[in-house]
């Protein structure tokens, strides 16, 4: 899953560890199968984008961090001098929709059709794959909301994760504007359809 913000801390000190890339390498280890974009680390870590770039480039160069065409993570190195047992565990959030996916439906195009898109106020925030399928997300500019979807083989699911419950009703709005960008990306050329 994404990273939702906890406190891992770092084994060992390494010299040239500044505040922010060791923020930066909290953070990301959190998960260290997720890739979040650079504007997704700047909104959640409320790091100005000229410091995040320097701490992620002197973070790349001891390679700890390594940037995909997906976003950031973590390299095994990182893991090595994280705590182990300080990940965050994982945050529930409300499923909005969920719905059957064709089963011969090109999941890895699908995440590559919608990866890295805005969706009205929604901001791309990050990829994470594991074996319980692949979770992208999406947040506010202020992160008061995050959606994610969970994209496995036959099955589709969007869940909302707000910061106060009073959100919820415009979160599950966000989540059904999100769940026709997916389905037009599913109904469009190479693919089968969706399956309400």
């Amino acid at each position: 899953m994404v990273p939702e913000g906890g406190e891992p801390r770092i084994e060992s000190d390494l010299p040239d560890l500044r505040e922010h890339d060791r923020e930066v390498l909290e953070f990301l280890s959190q998960d260290p199968a997720s890739r979040v974009a650079f504007q997704g680390l700047r909104r959640r870590l409320g790091i100005h984008p000229e410091q995040l770039s320097r701490a992620l480039h002197r973070l790349s160069d001891d390679n700890l961090v390594e940037r995909t065409e997906l976003g950031y993570r973590v390299t095994p190195r990182a893991l090595s001098v994280i705590s182990p047992g300080a990940f965050s565990s994982e945050e529930h959030g409300v499923t909005i929709l969920q719905t059957y996916l064709p089963a011969d439906l090109d999941l890895r195009a699908l995440v590559q059709g919608v990866h890295g898109s805005w969706i009205g106020p929604l901001r791309w925030y990050g990829l994470s794959e594991s074996a319980d399928g692949m979770r992208l997300a999406w947040a506010l500019e202020d992160d008061s909301i995050r959606l994610e979807t969970l994209i496995r083989p036959g099955h589709l699911a969007v869940i909302a994760k707000v910061l106060s419950p009073d959100r919820l009703d415009e979160a599950a709005r966000l989540g059904h504007q999100l769940f026709q960008h997916i389905s037009r990306e599913v109904s469009g050329p190479g693919h089968s359809g969706l399956s309400g």
